[in-house]
Order: structure tokens, then sequence, then C-alpha cells
């Protein structure tokens, strides 16, 4: 009898100490998201572990097309989702953490076009080429609702970055057609696929990137760990330790 008192009480002594499991999801989005090895990697990735290892938290990241992770995480199926640009549209459904990575949103033109971007207006009359639904695309139409001109820009929803070059270079959105995309992605993607034929023609949006903690699934108490976790990686200087391979800008911390 003594012995199975024993026994019980261990068993439920672990079930006390073992560690929930938290997923977070992501999508293929290079260089910040990427499949290495048949794991996900990249410096979103890398810093969101090392996170969860400061916290304790055993945390799974599944990378899925971007429609479906943000499905999951709307449907209260996964407790994180990134990589997250904070928009009004998401918080309803995620509180956003500090800022990771900086990054910008630019305008890119074919090679030899008379197009050098000046503001909202200077978009106008034009097909703008973007992935979405995304936080680009939600940029972007932000961008165009502030419009004083009376012929606005037109936006076409791709359902990827690359669809978007590679319709540009081919000339699909018109002779004045451009295209709207994270700066660094757009690099990584001319240079690993060989793409010739454009040129940047002004930045539209500075931003950071960030991890979003999906509201159903994690309480405000562990949100407010996560994120004291997140900022005392960065003030540790581990955070830019991870994203330096990278080269890519990390976001200042948080004091």
């Amino acid at each position: 009898m003594c012995g199975l008192f024993l026994a019980a009480s261990v068993a439920s002594a672990v079930a006390l100490t073992t560690v929930p499991e938290r997923l977070f999801v992501t999508e293929s989005f290079p260089p910040y998201t990427f499949v290495q090895n048949g794991e996900p990697a990249g410096p979103m990735v890398d810093v969101l572990k090392a996170t969860c290892a400061r916290l304790g938290w055993s945390c799974r990241i599944e990378l899925l097309p971007w429609r479906r992770a943000l499905a999951m995480a709307e449907r209260g199926q996964a407790d994180g989702l990134f990589t997250l640009l904070d928009t009004p549209q998401r918080q309803a459904l995620v509180r956003a953490s500090l800022p990771v990575l900086d990054a910008r949103y630019s305008v890119f033109a074919r090679a030899g076009q008379a197009f050098s971007y000046a503001g909202a207006d200077s978009l106008a009359g034009h097909q703008i080429g973007v992935y979405g639904p995304s936080g680009s695309s939600i940029s972007l139409k932000t961008l165009i609702e502030g419009q004083s001109a009376a012929e606005p820009a037109q936006l076409v929803l791709e359902p990827d970055n690359l669809t978007v070059l590679r319709k540009l270079i081919s000339g699909r959105y018109g002779p004045d057609g451009l295209a709207f995309m994270n700066e660094n992605v757009a690099l990584w993607l001319l240079r690993e696929h060989g793409l010739t034929g454009l040129q940047a023609a002004g930045v539209a949006k500075q931003f950071s990137y960030s991890f979003g903690l999906v509201r159903q699934r994690v309480s405000a108490t562990d949100f407010k760990r996560f994120n004291a976790a997140l900022g005392e990686l960065c003030r540790s200087g581990r955070t830019a330790e991870l994203i330096r391979p990278y080269a890519l800008p990390a976001s200042p911390c948080s004091k």
C-alpha cells in the first residue's frame, strides 16, 4: 500500500512539473524564416528558441503556408504567430511582442523605368503587385487609402513574393507597373533565383517584426513573461549574437 501511495505521489509530482507545449506557426519567409535540413531556421526562429529556453517553455515551431498559419491562430489552434507586422487589424487576434528585427518596405520598378517613390500620391495610376493577404498588403492598402489623387493606384494581390517579382519583370502590371515588398526579401529572391531587370525606386515605410502571441491561448500574464524574457535576451547581447550571422538589422533593445 505504501509503495502504491509513493508511486502515485511521484506521478502527481511529474504531472505538476510537466511543461506544456507551446505551438508557434510561421511561413517560409527568407531571410527571416526558412527550412534548413528539414527544420525551421532563420533569425526569428533562433530568437524564439532562445526566448522559450529562458522561460522554460517547450516550444514547437511549424512552417506552413501563411493563410493556414493565420487560420490556425484565428481558430485558437496555435499559441504564437510570426513573422508579425503589428497592425490594428491583428491586435484583436494577437498581442505583439517587443520588436526583434527592423525592416522596410520598398517600391520596385523595372530597370530603366522613370519612377521614383515620393509619397502615396506618386503611386497614382500604377498597378502595384504585392503578396497578400499579408503585412505588406495591409501596409500598401493603408498607403493607397491616403492618396489624394483622382486616379488611385490599383493593388494586385499575388500568392507569394516571387510571383510579384516575376510578373513585374515580364511587364504583367503594365508599362508603369510597380511592386511593393520587404526590401530584404526582394533582394534575397532576386539573388536566389537569378532574376534581373528590376531597380529599387524608393523606401515607403520603416517597420519592425515581432512575435504575435494569440490572445485566445496565451494569458496576459504569460505574454508579459514572454516580453520580459525577450527584452532580457536583447539587453544581454544574445539577440544581437543570434541575428548577426544573417546580416539583418536587429531592433533596438527596450529599456
